[in-house]
């Protein structure tokens, strides 16, 4: 280990974020010609009975159209057509070219939602969907788990089963340990839907590694269990620094699902930390032995110069706007490079980049691991319209793109992009732009015309994932809905 390789003790420190933009014209509609009144006294009669009818349509058209819990962020679609799924259910990590004709819902799954919005959690593995979505009633203190075949026209439930919601639960993520999923302290199995509770109320599993599953509460604990017949048994408990409760600093970077770095025995699960001294701990699953890694020291030259870190496959690379250093899995530092910053995204397509790989990419190289780049103006001219910058991997030259081409008719003065995505051709870029409420603009651009399609129910879906090549599934207060390309 270095000599700045020890466990740290943790102190609040201040959130980070990204603030993306994104606007649409409201157009206001025409009000009906009024009747030309003979009088003054009738012209005040004429005046007071439009105002009460049109009190009266409006009140009643609200009444009618939308409970008063629905937010204009809970537009229903259930009445709107689907067209089905048609795909070979193929999964290779790169979007289809397909999506260039646009997008259609394939299908909905109902489930019930609160008037707080969406709840239901959802993961895809093979070619089947699990969801996780509690009961609305909130004295009910149930969650229903429910798994879906999606590989043919229409889902399939292959079963259904409710049980008691934990008394801390907020929106874990799945994690997959053998023929389980563990879900916070909630344990599926995932042949029959049978729920039970791991004994690790009030914290949330993070990772299963090699049978040991990593469970940490967010705050200065986190424990190492194995499961032995139907019991479970703590291996290890370790108090970590202060743990920041985000997965990642910027995991749009290298698109992170993970937080296991590592291969084999030089496997380790990444704790973002509010540490005086560094950024993060590397949690052994073994042992639960603990090591600083992204010393902060480096990075102190500068004056309000804040050092981010990356997760890649083999380990972190912490960096600001001109330097970056790299670290392996074990927390060893292995490089220290000057760079000059530029605001490009590498596409998610598939894998995650080794260290070196990204050292390349912040360097100047094109990304290797992927299929393309998307650089955005660091600010567009007024009066200029706003532009990303595209280039393929594969040598070919860039091109570029207006995100205010688009048959949403979408209005977009800047578009800064949160995830990107490339056909392996890149006839086709997905680029998605999210807001301060965690949605946004997002447009499938066929690069042959430039021209960004999308739908209102894809814009409006949350927590958006990716079946299949052609097939998107997201949330809405509908339930779960599936989005796939439009028919050519």
């Amino acid at each position: 280990m270095t000599n700045d390789d020890h466990t740290g003790t943790g102190v609040p420190a201040h959130e980070e974020g990204t603030d993306s933009l994104s606007a649409a014209h409201a157009v206001p509609l025409p009000g009906p010609p009024r009747p030309r009144p003979k009088s003054r006294a009738t012209a005040v009669l004429l005046a007071v009975l439009l105002s009460a009818v049109a009190m009266t349509a409006v009140f009643g058209i609200n009444w009618l159209t939308s409970p008063p819990s629905t937010t204009d962020k809970q537009r229903s679609f259930a009445s709107m057509p689907t067209v089905g799924y048609s795909g070979d259910a193929t999964s290779t990590g790169t979007i289809s070219p397909a999506w260039a004709s646009g997008v259609e819902t394939a299908w909905r799954i109902p489930f019930p939602s609160t008037t707080y919005g969406s709840r239901a959690l959802t993961t895809v593995e093979d070619t089947t969907l699990y969801a996780l979505f509690e009961d609305p009633n909130p004295t009910a203190r149930q969650v229903t788990a429910a798994a879906f075949d999606i590989s043919s026209e229409q889902p399939r439930e292959l079963w259904r089963t409710t049980g008691p919601l934990p008394e801390s639960f907020g929106r874990p993520s799945f994690v997959s340990d053998g023929d389980q999923f563990i879900v916070g302290s909630i344990v599926i199995d995932k042949a029959s839907g049978a729920q039970s509770s791991a004994p690790w109320e009030g914290s949330e599993a993070l990772a299963a590694v090699d049978g040991i599953v990593v469970a940490c509460d967010k705050k200065q604990a986190c424990s190492g269990w194995t499961q032995e017949a139907s019991s479970w048994v703590r291996q290890w408990e370790t108090t970590t620094a202060s743990q920041n409760g985000a997965l990642f600093t910027l995991d749009k970077l290298t698109y992170p699902d993970t937080p296991v770095i590592g291969t084999g025995e030089h496997q380790a699960v990444v704790l973002p930390v509010n540490s005086p001294t560094h950024l993060a701990q590397l949690l052994d699953p073994r042992t639960g032995r603990l090591t600083d890694v992204g010393s902060k020291s480096p990075f102190r030259d500068k004056q309000n110069n804040v050092a981010s870190f990356a997760v890649t496959s083999d380990g972190l690379l912490v960096f600001n706007d001109d330097l970056f250093v790299t670290y392996d899995a074990d927390g060893f530092i292995t490089g220290t490079q000057a760079y000059k910053q530029m605001k490009r995204m590498p596409t998610l397509d598939g894998r995650m980049p080794t260290t070196a790989e990204l050292g390349e990419f912040l360097s100047g190289a094109r990304p290797a691991w992927t299929n393309a780049s998307v650089t955005a103006p660091a600010q567009a001219a007024p009066g200029t319209p706003f532009s990303l910058t595209v280039t393929p991997s594969d040598g070919r030259p860039p091109f570029t793109l207006d995100p205010g081409n688009n048959d949403q008719h979408h209005y977009v003065s800047t578009f800064w992009p949160s995830e990107v995505r490339a056909s392996a051709d890149t006839s086709v870029v997905y680029v998605e732009s999210v807001d301060h409420a965690d949605r946004g603009d997002r447009f499938f651009f066929d690069t042959a015309s430039g021209v960004g399609h999308g739908s209102e129910e894809f814009h409006d879906a949350e927590h958006l994932s990716w079946a299949f090549d052609d097939l998107a599934v997201g949330v809405t207060i509908d339930g779960i809905v599936a989005f796939t390309p439009k028919a050519s």
